[in-house]
């Protein structure tokens, strides 16, 4: 760059005589150096023949004396010609007309660095110019401005990862190009390719001359090309240890889960890319690894890598390990609370032990598989308690530890609050929040009411927070919950390909629904509550109906009341449901139409347990069901010939629960548990009649049987939003009369998607992938009415992909095993119908659960109107 500015810019202050030079970005420039008293007249910006200024007074430069002047107008041009915007450069300067400078003086320097500090310009020269009027000037710029970019490429690289350099580098067209951007922008690709492992990445920009349309060039603006050769990219063929005497190589490159040795690798899962950041974690799992073993000395004292070849290098590691330490004694200092020797016994660490420090942290202060003494403490409501553990001796290779508590006062709970629920009622969260005012401080209340929260389904699990604000001035403690509602009424347009009529052809199955998980039934007749439903009281209101067309259609409302009264977790529901099931394409009038009716209401009241613990809840339900059958004879479905008329069924049952899943949607912790016992009057053994004579109209009048179920399900999580699910199902459908045998109805169809809609007899519809539609049960029994038996088994391992509020996806792979059997004697649980897949499942609040799956099905021989061994399962609004 080059300032071209009169002599007073070089020399302030300096009464100076002769020629001298001044270096320039090209060399160097001659100019001349003025004496005490010389002028300077210069008009040469000015167009040849302008004798505006030719009699104008000349502006004197008086080193000793500076003179002031008042600037008349200031004035910007382009050297090379082009359009300049003058108001920009006007305004960056700092300077304004009127304003009065001294020559020399400070200004004109501010003003060259505050024009220069934009970036702007790659040249700026400045002149004096002088006016009819002895005490003003015109202060004119010339600037040169630096080319703009106008558009730029990433070449010898896929189209993707030019898509994530775009968005890593953020250039603009109309940038002003600069050294700076050059530079900060190549850094920016070689940090993109090093962070993938690439070690020998080499980047070269090239700037041709942008061009308009018809190819001539676009006068101020070019292109850039990055040229990027990124070379192979680096992994790391093994780790190479020095110094390590008592600890094997083994053991430490299994303790650097970042990195993984390429040498000899078996899990094809695990990373070997080299990075700067992963090489930081390892050695940090590293030492504490070696502090695990009681080395609490180790240290990396140095690293290094060298080439084994073009793509793989070799980590060196020097290692000093130092002494083993142990535990000596371990002593506690301010304890009122607890004993000394409850104490010991819940910290689990012993003399001779050896010294651990992240299991001691562990059991002090944070302990994920059990109790910890901190938690002690603060669920004793001892907010205020600190605990610190000093080591008072070291001697030799034994540590004497003192642990000192100060316990401090007992706090107790003063104000609770909660914000954020702009639909759902206070009296929602209300009778969900265990921290109530006046209660000590227990941190685990506070945890089981942000379980709880998250478990009603109205909030975003991963944005409930907690803020408590202590008062140690009167020891008390306020509480704020944070909420963050989310969408949690339905939409349900559930699709599925199945349900077989008549034929063998499978059809589409539709169903069309609306589900209210936020309904308030108290403000139903008061519109102006209404937003833009009557919500807010956590009740659940569904209607649905289901169709298949000719053959099926179903039609359910349901309504709960988890409060019942508003005072005490006790859950009332009702539901009604009314089923057709027609097996023809006759008219609804034609006598010999096949059709199945199945008409029933539910009563069900709940409530919460606190023994054995408070996780339990226990269900009672009352149901009557009433089962229409015309020309179903003849052993259709598994019914015998000439069983026609009405069937009835009233039955109780009991349903115990216990659950403690994080959350409803995608639990990453907890297990849920649930057994249910449901049962119909033993009549044929209070009757006294002969069943074995009895029209068969008569005989199954009343449907006879005992029902029970367990369902179990663990969450275990495995690294972040990977989780680990187990579940099994079982199903046993008994009788009391062996004249009657077992009942038609309640028994369990097995093997689909779950979605094929033909709850034929009222059966219950159980999913397993890998077959066909109910045909697992179909072979147990040689009919499609269902097994009284049943048993499955499913491990998924799942990821999830996101768990925002507007959607949750995540992804699965599976192992499944079930099977169906017609009698209790022929139960076998280790021979079962085995089947292996993966998923996607897709959760909108507004839809529900969206699932596809892929799943093969080992034994599918064995079941012979399966199909092929792979299957497609599809479905929407259902589970497995």
């Amino acid at each position: 760059m080059r300032y071209w500015f009169i002599l007073i810019l070089l020399c302030i202050g300096a009464p100076l005589s002769g020629q001298d030079t001044i270096p320039t970005e090209n060399g160097t420039k001659e100019v001349v150096i003025l004496k005490k008293g010389d002028a300077v007249k210069t008009n040469a910006v000015f167009k040849s023949g302008d004798s505006t200024y030719d009699n104008a007074p000349l502006v004197n430069y008086n080193f000793v004396e500076p003179r002031s002047y008042v600037i008349k107008d200031i004035d910007v041009k382009e050297i090379n010609g082009k359009a300049v915007q003058k108001a920009l450069v006007v305004l960056y300067s700092g300077l304004s007309i009127g304003q009065t400078i001294k020559v020399p003086g400070q200004e004109i320097p501010k003003a060259i660095e505050n024009i220069w500090k934009r970036n702007y310009f790659s040249d700026i020269q400045v002149y004096f110019l002088p006016t009819s009027n002895e005490g003003e000037i015109v202060v004119q710029f010339l600037v040169t401005e630096q080319p703009k970019l106008n558009g730029y490429r990433f070449l010898n690289v896929s189209n993707s990862q030019a898509k994530s350099l775009k968005e890593e580098c953020d250039l603009r067209r109309g940038m002003y190009i600069t050294p700076n951007l050059i530079n900060r922008t190549i850094q920016k690709i070689e940090a993109f390719y090093l962070d993938k492992g690439h070690f020998n990445i080499q980047v070269s920009v090239k700037r041709p001359t942008a061009k308009n349309k018809d190819g001539s060039p676009m006068v101020g603006f070019e292109n850039f090309d990055f040229v990027i050769n990124k070379g192979p990219k680096v992994r790391v063929y093994d780790f190479v240890f020095n110094g390590n005497k008592e600890v094997e190589d083994k053991a430490l490159r299994k303790a650097i889960s970042t990195i993984k040795r390429r040498r000899l690798k078996w899990n094809i899962f695990s990373s070997s890319k080299y990075t700067e950041d992963k090489f930081k974690e390892g050695k940090a799992e590293l030492i504490t690894y070696y502090q695990k073993l009681g080395y609490r000395d180790a240290r990396v004292v140095s690293d290094s890598i060298s080439m084994f070849n073009d793509k793989r290098i070799l980590v060196h590691l020097n290692l000093v390990e130092g002494n083993k330490y142990r535990f000596r004694s371990i002593k506690w200092k301010g304890n009122e609370k607890y004993r000394t020797s409850f104490l010991d016994t819940l910290l689990g660490i012993h003399k001779g032990d050896v010294f651990n420090q992240s299991l001691l942290d562990e059991r002090l202060f944070s302990n994920p598989g059990g109790f910890d003494i901190q938690t002690l403490y603060m669920d004793a409501g001892y907010l205020f308690f600190n605990m610190m553990p000093v080591e008072v001796g070291v001697f030799n290779d034994s540590i004497d530890l003192e642990i000192r508590i100060n316990e401090g006062p007992q706090a107790v709970i003063g104000r609770v609050s909660w914000s954020g629920n702009t639909k759902t009622s206070d009296r929602v969260i209300l009778r969900e929040v265990r921290t109530k005012p006046g209660n000590k401080f227990s941190r685990s209340d506070i945890q089981r009411t942000m379980r709880d929260l998250a478990a009603i389904g109205l909030f975003d699990p991963e944005q409930l927070n907690v803020n408590p604000k202590p008062n140690p001035a009167d020891g008390t403690v306020d509480i704020e919950y944070k909420l963050v509602e989310k969408p949690s009424d339905q939409i349900e347009l559930s699709g599925g390909w199945g349900g077989n009529g008549f034929s063998t052809t499978p059809t589409l199955i539709g169903t069309a629904g609306i589900v209210l998980n936020n309904f308030s039934s108290r403000k139903l007749f008061n519109t102006r509550l209404w937003n833009p439903i009557p919500s807010g009281d956590g009740q659940k209101l569904s209607l649905r109906a289901q169709s298949n067309g000719t053959n099926y259609q179903g039609y359910t409302f349901s309504f709960t009341e988890p409060w019942l009264g508003g005072y005490k977790p006790t859950s009332f529901s009702v539901s009604i449901f009314h089923t057709v099931n027609s097996f023809d394409f006759r008219q609804k009038d034609d006598p010999l139409r096949q059709v199945f009716y199945n008409t029933g209401i539910n009563l069900s009241v709940g409530k919460r347990l606190k023994w054995p613990d408070d996780f339990f809840s226990i269900q009672y339900s009352l149901s009557f069901q009433q089962y229409r059958m015309q020309n179903m004879d003849g052993g259709f479905y598994g019914f015998p010939t000439g069983f026609q008329g009405i069937s009835y069924n009233p039955s109780a049952q009991i349903v115990l629960t216990r659950t403690s899943i994080s959350d409803p949607i995608y639990p990453t912790s907890g297990s849920k548990f649930t057994t249910s016992i449901q049962a119909t009057p033993p009549l044929s053994l209070m009757n006294n009649k002969d069943y074995t004579s009895m029209e068969l109209t008569e005989r199954y009048k009343w449907a006879e049987f005992y029902k029970f179920k367990l369902d179990a399900e663990w969450y275990t999580p495995i690294y972040k939003k990977l989780v680990l699910t187990a579940k099994t199902r079982f199903g046993f459908l008994g009788y009391y009369n062996k004249d009657i045998g077992p009942t038609f109805f309640e028994r369990f169809q097995v093997g689909g998607a779950g979605i094929f809609g033909f709850n034929i007899a009222a059966t219950e519809i159980i999913s397993q992938r890998g077959y066909d539609n109910y045909t697992i049960s179909q072979t147990a029994m040689g009919s499609s009415a269902g097994a009284p038996i049943f048993n499955k088994f499913t491990v998924e391992l799942r990821q999830a992909i996101t768990t925002g509020q507007t959607a949750t996806v995540y992804g699965l792979a599976f192992l499944e095993a079930g099977d169906a059997w017609s009698d209790i004697s022929k139960y076998n649980p280790f021979q079962l119908k085995r089947a292996a897949g993966v998923g996607v499942r897709l959760f909108m609040p507004m839809f529900g659960l969206i699932g596809l799956d892929y799943a093969w099905g080992f034994d599918y021989r064995d079941v012979p109107r399966s199909g092929d061994m792979g299957q497609v399962h599809f479905f929407i609004g259902q589970q497995f």
